[in-house]
């Protein structure tokens, strides 16, 4: 039986649900002056801000509120903790199995030991990435077991990435290609090149090392396409900040529309892009913010200080006139 991959977020993806607003941040007067333009370092730029999203996507694999909950649910699931206790190896599959196929989790791999390190069940999909480990306990408290969970794996990590970033991407296991979404056919063993043409498109590669399921690393290779030559034109700070704005665009249709949801849409937009983001009404009310304060008098774009720091400002109208702002940070 296959496994059921899981590519959405907590907030459930919904089809494109919002009338395109469309992106109305620009540099600051327009476009930068010649002297402050990115040129050929724009590529570089929106690389390194893809590459972030994607990092920002395997740590929330790694370590979010769902890894909590599912966490929460293995360890005080009595029929596992029963199994392991007895050293039962065919009760354990058993129940792990249930954890893996229960529509309420999100458990895409399981793998448990008990007290001497023992393997007793090992479930899941082949190829997992942010691989998660724990202690089982009785209900005495004394060490039974331990396990490995994992909530996402290949296939659905180079789904999402598609779906917020859009960029061609590839993952390799052991040096072998197991996942790959976009741009056409990657290479079978990992690209060493700086930059990789596929499909006729001169794409610069970006690669980062993430854990694999139960251990050891993988490798996901990241596509960026070559950049607009307006973009060139912007600053490099206006592009960074342009470059998270497109991802919180693409972010507002696949949430559905944000007045259903403004808090929840300003967290997820925190959550990928790392941005401060505010959700303001025409006359400048907090309709929502990512961490709950309320911030100045914010530009359309540029730059600000706030909190004693410095910021990239980016905004757009995705359903008017509501109008979203990102902070972004520097770099």
């Amino acid at each position: 039986m296959l496994l059921r991959t899981r590519t959405t977020v907590s907030l459930a993806l919904a089809t494109l649900a919002l009338a395109a607003g469309g992106l109305t941040a620009l540099a600051a007067e327009g476009q930068a002056a010649a002297s402050d333009a990115c040129g050929a370092a724009t590529h570089g730029v929106l690389a390194t801000a893809d590459a972030q999203v994607v990092n920002n996507i395997y740590a929330n694999e790694l370590a979010g509120q769902e890894v909590t909950d599912d966490l929460a649910e293995i360890t005080a699931n009595q029929p596992l903790l029963t199994a392991v206790s007895q050293d039962d190896g065919v009760a354990t599959l058993a129940a792990v199995k249930k954890l893996v196929y229960h529509p309420a989790w999100h458990i895409v791999r399981l793998r448990v030991l008990d007290a001497s390190g023992r393997l007793l069940a090992d479930f899941g999909g082949p190829y997992v990435i942010a691989p998660v480990s724990g202690v089982l306990r009785s209900s005495a408290g004394a060490l039974i077991g331990s396990f490995v969970m994992s909530v996402q794996d290949d296939v659905g990590v180079t789904k999402l990435e598609q779906r917020f970033v859009g960029d061609p991407i590839a993952i390799y296991a052991n040096g072998r290609l197991v996942a790959q979404l976009g741009g056409g056919s990657f290479p079978r063993t990992p690209p060493s090149a700086y930059t990789l043409t596929l499909g006729g498109v001169r794409y610069l590669t970006v690669t980062r090392t993430y854990n694999a399921f139960p251990s050891g690393t993988l490798r996901a290779v990241i596509l960026v396409p070559p950049p607009a030559i307006s973009a060139t034109e912007q600053s490099c700070a206006t592009v960074r900040a342009a470059e998270f704005g497109r991802v919180a665009a693409r972010l507002t249709g696949l949430l559905g529309p944000v007045a259903q949801h403004y808090y929840g849409y300003a967290y997820w937009v925190h959550v990928y892009t790392a941005a401060k983001v505010f959700v303001l009404a025409p006359a400048g009310t907090v309709l929502a913010s990512s961490d709950g304060s309320d911030p100045p008098a914010l530009p359309l774009s540029g730059s600000i200080t706030y909190e004693g720091s410095s910021w990239l400002v980016f905004s757009f109208e995705p359903q008017p006139p509501v109008r979203v702002f990102l902070l972004v940070s520097p770099g």
